[in-house]
């Protein structure tokens, strides 16, 4: 089951989309993180959080505009949730906050391991994600540690924040020192009095003494007035939910779990090298955050991993090194002009072919998508079924039919033709529509066009063409010149033969449909087409019914049947008028086999088709 519905992914995409195109950016990646990426979401708790990435574009970067963060504020009303959804510019993601071990970030790298968090994925990422200890450093990067012991101690755990705040204040009102003596008389009795170290402790930064306490530093020139002031303020800033905490009332058992889960992802990530989710210990977390252990028993778990991790920092089998030419490696790359080659997707649709703009949107998005989830180039897509043939009933979904293309080094194998060459994404509901969207990898497109495939030759003829790669090679306008010398009459006549005696058998049933009738009625006109020498019979059945029936009067019924089909459901009840019975019977007797025509077939003219569209 996908963590969202699937209107709310296409909503967010729609947005973000938006947004980095107003900030001249390209999106990269797009992905649910927080507790739905985890596992531990909680049914009406837990708020819908989404991080991507962007690549600015060379001339922001040029002008010095390039943000190195977006944030999406405005929440549509067709989203329906409170969400928070922040992108960082590939830059400032691959350099600065992975090998600094941000938390966020890592997990960001990471959160492919959970497929159906992936809202959008671009294939110049590939390497990237291929390579997760090539960005980070584990022994450096102590973001994870740090995090969790911020969250563990903040609220309640052994040596808590607040409680080493208390304690240095408590030293000051019992030592009242001279508040014009410097802070440097007094720093390793400070470091005594919290007894942790991860709280404060003395460090230099600039060529200066500095006592790092609690998240802050202070530096050991100040006068000790100045530092008891600090100390109030910064105590006053965790208000009452801290001490409350402190004096084990109202733990807060949710930043328990918080830090807990990192230390849990840190041991996984230095023990395998990756960190997968949802995490394997999300059960344990989720009783966590509701509360149902105790303090000591969280204090114990907490502390269990904290020993665990530091241990493994210096004999983990996996460590990540950061290389850093690596990383601006990968940032280069993904400038590459080749990798963002653009396709039109402008729609070529006939006269008398609309549809709205959300449903244009929504298949545009979801060709997008295809792209991206499986590293490939569509050359084409079209509409096919029956809204190609002109003939759509009020809930008829939309066949969106495609062809594409991989990398040459996907070509490359022993035995290339064992991978598979069809992607089905199924039937889904998205932005008030129902989508069928399928496609055939070129070499087998190529395949299936020499040995006449109507479904293949349909496509090339669709009123609807909703992409064409815009390019020199242009194959798809190469087929359509060569399908009138390629094509066999009597293949195609007996494809269409199939398609009417199936649906002629479905019509005959105790419940005929005007659907089945019209599937069996189209091939049977199709059939006369190629049968009267007219070539490749067109997409459109308006076409077809036009010049294959000479009687007006039954081209005016069949008509005003098609406008029936349009204004009703595909599976009314259906019985054909008499006048037009006895057309299609009379049809059923007469039509024949074509005459036998040997095609021009070249395949060598396929091949160069196909290692041209490669190359």
């Amino acid at each position: 089951m996908f963590p969202i519905d699937e209107s709310m992914k296409d909503c967010i995409l729609s947005e973000i989309r938006a947004l980095c195109e107003k900030n001249d950016a390209e999106l990269l990646f797009l992905s649910l993180i927080g507790s739905r990426l985890f596992g531990t979401s909680i049914e009406g708790k837990s708020d819908v959080d989404v991080r991507g990435l962007f690549l600015p574009s060379i001339t922001s970067l040029i002008l010095e505009t390039a943000p190195k963060s977006l944030r999406f504020v405005p929440i549509p009303k067709e989203i329906g949730e409170k969400m928070d959804i922040d992108l960082w510019s590939l830059q400032y993601w691959l350099l600065k906050l992975l090998p600094a071990g941000d938390t966020g970030a890592m997990d960001l790298l990471f959160s492919p391991s959970h497929e159906a968090c992936t809202l959008y994925r671009h294939p110049v990422l590939d390497n990237i994600f291929a390579a997760p200890l090539r960005l980070i450093d584990t022994e450096e990067g102590k973001g994870y540690a740090e995090y969790s012991l911020g969250q563990a101690k903040k609220y309640g755990v052994k040596g808590s924040l607040l409680g080493a705040l208390r304690a240095v204040d408590s030293f000051l009102r019992e030592r009242q020192p001279d508040p014009e003596e410097r802070l440097s008389s007094y720093l390793q009795l400070l470091v005594a009095v919290c007894g942790d170290k991860s709280f404060c402790e003395v460090r230099e930064a600039k060529g200066q003494k500095m006592l790092y306490l609690c998240g802050k530093m202070h530096e050991d020139t100040i006068y000790m007035e100045e530092f008891a002031g600090r100390i109030k303020a910064h105590m006053k800033r965790y208000g009452e939910r801290a001490k409350k905490a402190e004096r084990n009332q109202g733990l807060d058992f949710k930043a328990l779990s918080h830090a807990l889960r990192a230390l849990m992802q840190i041991e996984e990530l230095l023990t395998t090298g990756k960190i997968c989710f949802p995490l394997r210990g999300r059960e344990e977390l989720i009783s966590v955050k509701e509360g149902h252990f105790a303090r000591d028993d969280v204090e114990t778990r907490i502390l269990k991993y904290l020993s665990a991790v530091d241990t493994l920092r210096g004999t983990a089998p996996f460590r990540g090194i950061a290389d850093k030419d690596f990383a601006k490696s990968c940032l280069l790359s993904c400038y590459n002009p080749h990798l963002w080659r653009k396709t039109v997707n402008k729609p070529v649709f006939a006269e008398g072919f609309q549809l709205s703009q959300g449903t244009l949107e929504a298949i545009q998005t979801k060709l997008d998508d295809t792209e991206a989830r499986h590293g490939i180039k569509i050359l084409y897509a079209c509409e096919s079924g029956s809204r190609g043939w002109n003939f759509p009933s009020q809930d008829s979904d939309f066949d969106v039919r495609f062809i594409y293309i991989h990398e040459r080094d996907w070509y490359l194998g022993v035995a290339p033709e064992e991978k598979p060459d069809t992607i089905d994404m199924g039937v889904e509901k998205t932005a008030g529509c129902e989508l069928d969207v399928s496609g055939w990898e070129l070499r087998k497109a190529l395949k299936l066009f020499h040995r006449s495939n109507g479904a293949l030759l349909e496509w090339l003829s669709s009123p609807l063409v909703y992409r064409e790669t815009d390019s020199t090679i242009r194959p798809i306008k190469r087929l359509r010149e060569l399908a009138p010398d390629y094509f066999s009459p009597v293949a195609l006549w007996h494809h269409y033969r199939g398609l009417m005696e199936k649906s002629l058998a479905c019509f005959q049933t105790d419940s005929p449909t005007i659907k089945t009738w019209f599937y069996m009625l189209r091939p049977l006109l199709c059939m006369r087409w190629i049968e009267l020498g007219h070539g490749i019979p067109p997409m459109r059945f308006d076409h077809v019914l036009e010049t294959v029936a000479a009687d007006s009067v039954i081209k005016a019924e069949i008509q005003g049947l098609v406008e029936r089909k349009r204004g009703g459901e595909e599976r009314d009840c259906f019985v054909p008028p008499s006048s037009v019975a006895r057309y299609v019977d009379e049809m059923l007797q007469i039509i024949k086999e074509p005459a036998m025509r040997t095609p021009n077939r070249q395949r060598n003219v396929l091949d160069k088709i196909f290692r041209e569209a490669v190359e």
